[in-house]
């Protein structure tokens, strides 16, 4: 990586040539794809769209620094390569609920407003969709600071925990967790599953990816308004009553009475 700019440099251009020219940010990049290949599961013309592509394409005049989003649609266009747009992440040129899923790899890091991405990733994802957030991991106490020293000094870069952005998600009504984090040295990914051990090890890895699905929302009526009826409980008068008065019902006209014998 070329260091004759200095801090002359965005941020972002810092990690794109760290994840593209040195050994550990090619590693990073294995583990991440082979992520992103092993979760990708296409169907008929299902959307995905990735937002960020560090070191792959420049960013335009004008944009901010890491904008760039690639599309994929489905297996309709697995013929052709994907599409590639520039936009600034915090406004996605999709509309809502028509995206299937949303890879976002190392977008939050260099933005002023990582909550509004998140936003706009919810409000274009489908029900069931789901959001992959992939980015650096400030807790890691080892492998982060010794490769990307530069970076890490940089004050135009905020790096985010795993677990605030779990609760970021969350508060966007979204079921999230802590997939796996990516070790640089040894390159490994690490299941956040298993032994308090092999979590720790997540937790502390170099980068992390965080999943997200987007539930269907369903309205659940706390109490029927037939099931006050009285006539409609076992036992308590004939069917004909039971319609007569859900008829009453429907007109407004019905009101509680006490049982009598006619």
């Amino acid at each position: 990586m070329s260091t004759n700019k200095g801090f002359a440099q965005h941020p972002h251009e810092i990690f794109s040539e760290w994840y593209r020219g040195t050994t550990p940010g090619q590693a990073l990049k294995r583990l991440e794809f082979h992520y992103l290949s092993s979760g990708l599961k296409l169907t008929y013309n299902q959307i995905t769209l990735q937002v960020g592509c560090p070191g792959d394409a420049p960013p335009l005049e004008g944009l901010p620094h890491g904008t760039s989003c690639l599309v994929t649609a489905g297996l309709k266009a697995a013929n052709r390569a994907p599409t590639p747009l520039f936009a600034a992440p915090d406004e996605i040129p999709f509309g809502a609920q028509s995206v299937d899923i949303v890879y976002l790899v190392h977008v939050l890091e260099f933005s002023p407003e990582p909550c509004w991405i998140l936003k706009e990733c919810e409000r274009i994802l489908k029900p069931q969709g789901q959001l992959h957030v992939l980015a650096l991991n400030p807790w890691n106490p080892k492998n982060l600071p010794r490769c990307v020293p530069m970076l890490l000094k940089s004050a135009e870069i905020s790096l985010i925990t795993p677990a605030r952005v779990i609760a970021w998600l969350k508060n966007l009504n979204l079921d999230t967790c802590l997939v796996a984090g990516f070790s640089l040295t040894p390159e490994c990914c690490l299941p956040n599953s298993g032994s308090l051990l092999s979590r720790s090890r997540a937790h502390l890895a170099a980068a992390y990816a965080v999943r997200a699905i987007k539930r269907r929302q369903r309205l659940i009526p706390t109490a029927s308004s037939w099931s006050s009826i009285p006539e409609l409980i076992g036992g308590c008068g004939s069917i004909e009553t039971a319609f007569r008065m859900l008829e009453d019902l429907k007109s407004g006209h019905w009101t509680l009475r006490k049982r009598s014998g006619t």
